[in-house]
């Protein structure tokens, strides 16, 4: 107020029409709009203010929620929920991000497990490669042509035909028995190797066996034994000097050569067929090596090649799960070509004569 009770003026218009103007705005929930009056038109069109830097805006009188209808701060809208298509939308996205997520850690899982499986047989296959190689390596010549060396021979139930899928290649696994002779210190030792071929159907258990005689070795009682036992005991091999060392072998191979890398040409003729066949060393007398070359007698050959062939252990469990013995454990066990994995190794024989 002025001087005299008169109201003072803010620009055109005096503060009762301001303070008028700004309660002419009312807000109620069925009218969503303010309803702006002309005094409030007429306020807005003037927004400065002739208050000094000593003068303070009008307090605010009556009920201070009125502070909230000020129309410079119209009041917040009323919150709205979400529709049910909304929801739905919101549903369907979530389901096809959970479904995602499954399906990645479903392959992640996947992965990871057949990652373990290979490097379960990878380690199973050097197992077994690193172990006979190093037996192998270490054969010995006995210098009598009576006394067996090197053996390895296998029987027309050993040998099965498999199926590669999906390229159709057949190959021939076989079953063989190895002995080798070694020499140690005072001693000479018979090695050995062998399948337990599972009910005859190609695939069983590999056993290494080991036996002892002091030097000088009398006769070659040391093969002879082994041979014996292996067709004694078969299929399961649990007589004494025979060790467990690996399940699911399904191909057990040996090859000779000479030094110049040629087989002798009866062994090669032989070395896929499933009939059955023995070879030994130390040759009697000269052989024709598979070039037609004679070759002189010799208590061993330069290099052999062991080969071994292991079925993934799933498909070694469901062969076992079939009768023994039966036309469909054949039939499962010939289209099992790509669960068969093969190691193979050249292995030079440090007491042969080059």
């Amino acid at each position: 107020m002025a001087d005299g009770g008169q109201p003072r003026l803010v620009g055109s218009l005096t503060l009762d029409d301001r303070h008028t103007a700004r309660r002419s705005c009312d807000y109620s929930p069925d009218n969503h709009s303010p309803d702006f009056s002309p005094g409030y038109q007429s306020a807005i069109r003037h927004p400065q203010s002739s208050y000094g830097s000593t003068e303070s805006p009008p307090a605010v009188q009556g009920n201070p929620q009125s502070a909230i209808r000020h129309p410079q701060f119209p009041p917040l809208r009323h919150c709205r929920a979400l529709t049910v298509l909304e929801m739905l939308v919101s549903t369907t996205c979530l389901v096809f991000i959970v479904l995602g997520l499954t399906a990645m850690f479903v392959e992640t899982q996947r992965a990871f497990k057949a990652g373990v499986k290979q490097n379960t047989m990878a380690d199973a296959g050097q197992t077994i490669i690193d172990m006979v190689s190093a037996d192998l390596a270490q054969a010995s010549d006995a210098q009598n042509p009576f006394i067996t060396n090197l053996y390895w021979g296998w029987t027309a139930n050993t040998s099965s035909n498999y199926q590669d899928y999906p390229t159709n290649i057949f190959r021939t696994n076989q079953l063989q028995e190895i002995f080798v002779l070694v020499h140690t210190n005072t001693q000479w030792l018979g090695v050995g190797y062998a399948v337990s071929n599972y009910a005859g159907t190609g695939a069983g258990t590999l056993y290494s066996y080991l036996d002892a005689t002091n030097d000088p070795i009398p006769n070659n009682s040391l093969c002879d034994n082994f041979l014996l036992r292996v067709q004694t005991f078969l299929p399961t091999l649990t007589a004494t000097n025979f060790h467990r060392v690996a399940d699911g072998v399904v191909h057990l191979k040996l090859r000779a050569f000479d030094q110049y890398g040629n087989e002798r040409n009866w062994e090669q003729g032989l070395d896929f067929d499933r009939g059955g066949a023995n070879f030994s060393y130390p040759t009697t007398s000269a052989y024709t090596n598979s070039l037609g070359v004679v070759m002189p007698a010799s208590g061993l050959p330069a290099v052999v090649q062991l080969e071994v062939g292991i079925l993934e252990p799933e498909a070694y469990e469901q062969l076992r799960a079939l009768p023994a013995g039966s036309a469909s454990q054949r039939n499962f066990l010939s289209a099992a070509g790509g669960k068969i994995q093969i190691y193979r190794q050249n292995i030079p024989i440090a007491g042969a004569i080059r």
